[in-house]
C-alpha cells in the first residue's frame, strides 16, 4: 500500500473520531442544559425549615426515622411547593455569634439556594429559628414581601427562663437574646419593630407550644437538675395570629418538631395552616362601568371636572385597580368634545374622571335635538386567585 493511501486512511479515521466526539459533546451539552433548566425552575411556593438553638438538619428527624421535610416532599397535598432545609452555625456550647449575625447568615444561605426566586415563601421555624426568621425579614423587606406566613414551634417570643439560667454557665450571646429577663431589650425591640414595619406586619404568624417538660438529659435540660418547661405557653404564643388558636403539641421542646407520621399534631397543624392559606395566582381582569344618560341641550354644555365612577371589587380575591381609561360612547349630536380623562384612582376602586361636551347649535334661531352620550370607564384589576392543590 502506498504512503499516500495510508495517510488518506489515517485522515479519514481522525475525521470520523472528531465527528463522533462532536456529536457526543453536543448531546452531552444539550442534556446538561436540559438538566440545568429543570433544576432552576422553582415551584410556586417553597417551605423552609429553620432549626433552633444547638440544632441542625437532623432536628426534624423522629425516633422512628421519619424526617419531616421528606414527609412533606412526598405528600401530594404539597405538590406545588419545594422544600428547603436551612442550617446555620450554633454550637452546643460557647457560641460566639449573635442573633443578628445568624440572621444574616441564614439570609445568605437562602439566597445561595435560590429560595427567594419562588413566588411565595413560608417558614416552619423551631425555637430560636422563629426569632432569626423575624430578624432576617425585618432586615430584608424585599424578600419579606414574598413571605406569606410563619409557623413557629416553641419560639420564645417573651424569652425562656432556661436560657436565662443557662447564660450563667455559658457565655453564648444567643442565651442572652433568648432570656426571659425583664431587661431583655433584644426581644422587646424585635417585637416593636415587627409591629411597626409595614413590610412585615402583614405576614401571618401561627404558633404551636410544647405541653411537656424537658428532662435534664435533653438539650437545655442539662443546665437543670429537674424537669422544666423550656418555653412557656405565653412566650410561645405571644404576638401570633388570634384568628387561629395556638396548637398544643404533646411533646417536650426538642421532640415537638419530630412528628412520627402525617397524623402527628405538629404535622397536621402545619397542613391545616397551609391549606387555609393557599398559593395565590396573580391574574389581571378588566371590568367596565358605564354611566348613561349624559345630555346637553341646544346651546348648552355638560361637563364635570371630577365625576366619581366606582367599580365593585372582590375583597376575597384581594382585588385592586391598577389602571383605568375613560371614553364617551353612544354619542349623538355632540360638539366641542373634551375627551374624558381619568385624573386619579382611589384605593377603593373609584375613578375620578374629567370630561365635557356641548349640545347642538341653533339653526336659523331654532334648537333641534339634544346631545346624548354615555361615559364608559374600563378598569384594569389585579387579583389573587387561590390555587387548590391535589387533595386540598
Amino acid at each position: 500500500m502506498s504512503r499516500d493511501c495510508r495517510m488518506g486512511k489515517k485522515i479519514n479515521y481522525v475525521l470520523v473520531a472528531l465527528c463522533i466526539l462532536f456529536h457526543a459533546s453536543a448531546s452531552f451539552s444539550q442534556a446538561a442544559l436540559q438538566q440545568n433548566q429543570t433544576q432552576v425552575a422553582p415551584r410556586a411556593r417553597v417551605i423552609v425549615f429553620v432549626h433552633g438553638l444547638h440544632g441542625s438538619r437532623e432536628s426534624w428527624r423522629a425516633s422512628n426515622g421519619a424526617y419531616w421535610p421528606d414527609l412533606i416532599r412526598t405528600d401530594p397535598r404539597f405538590a406545588y411547593s419545594d422544600v428547603e432545609v436551612a442550617e446555620y452555625p450554633t454550637p452546643a456550647s460557647n457560641g460566639r455569634m449573635s442573633s443578628m449575625q445568624l440572621a444574616d447568615i441564614l439570609w445568605t444561605h437562602l439566597k445561595q439556594d435560590h429560595v427567594w426566586e419562588h413566588r411565595e415563601v413560608v417558614f416552619i421555624a423551631h425555637s430560636l429559628g422563629g426569632i432569626l426568621v423575624e430578624e432576617m425579614l425585618l432586615r430584608h423587606p424585599a424578600e419579606a414581601a414574598r413571605v406569606k406566613f410563619i409557623v413557629s414551634y416553641g419560639t420564645p417570643h417573651e424569652g425562656s427562663p432556661i436560657a436565662r439560667i443557662a447564660s450563667i454557665y455559658d457565655k453564648d450571646p444567643l442565651l442572652n437574646d433568648l432570656s426571659d429577663a425583664s431587661n431583655n431589650a433584644f426581644l422587646t425591640q424585635l417585637e416593636n419593630n415587627w409591629r411597626g414595619h409595614d413590610s412585615v406586619n402583614g405576614i401571618h404568624r401561627f404558633c404551636a407550644y410544647e405541653s411537656e417538660d424537658t428532662t435534664p438529659e435533653n438539650g437545655f435540660g442539662r443546665y437543670l437538675k429537674t424537669h422544666a418547661r423550656v418555653v412557656s405557653y405565653f412566650s410561645a404564643t405571644y404576638g401570633c395570629d388570634v384568628t387561629t388558636p395556638p396548637q398544643e403539641i404533646h411533646a417536650d421542646h426538642l421532640h415537638m418538631v419530630r412528628p412520627l407520621d402525617r397524623t402527628s399534631s405538629a404535622y397536621d397543624f402545619f397542613y391545616r395552616v397551609y391549606r387555609d392559606n393557599p398559593i395565590l395566582e396573580e391574574q389581571v381582569v378588566t371590568r367596565d362601568n358605564v354611566i348613561a344618560g349624559l345630555e346637553a341641550g341646544c346651546g348648552r354644555s355638560n361637563a364635570n371636572p371630577d365625576l366619581q365612577v366606582p367599580i365593585a371589587l372582590d375583597s376575597t380575591m384581594h382585588e385592586k385597580v391598577t389602571a383605568a381609561t375613560a371614553s364617551l360612547v353612544d354619542m349623538m349630536d355632540l360638539r366641542d368634545v373634551n375627551p374624558p380623562v381619568v385624573i386619579r384612582i382611589d384605593p377603593d376602586g373609584v375613578a375620578h374622571v374629567q370630561y365635557g361636551f356641548s349640545g347642538p347649535a341653533k339653526k336659523l334661531l331654532v334648537c333641534l335635538g339634544t346631545a346624548r352620550a354615555s361615559l364608559k370607564v374600563e378598569f384594569s384589576i389585579d387579583r389573587q386567585v387561590p390555587v387548590r392543590e391535589p387533595s386540598n
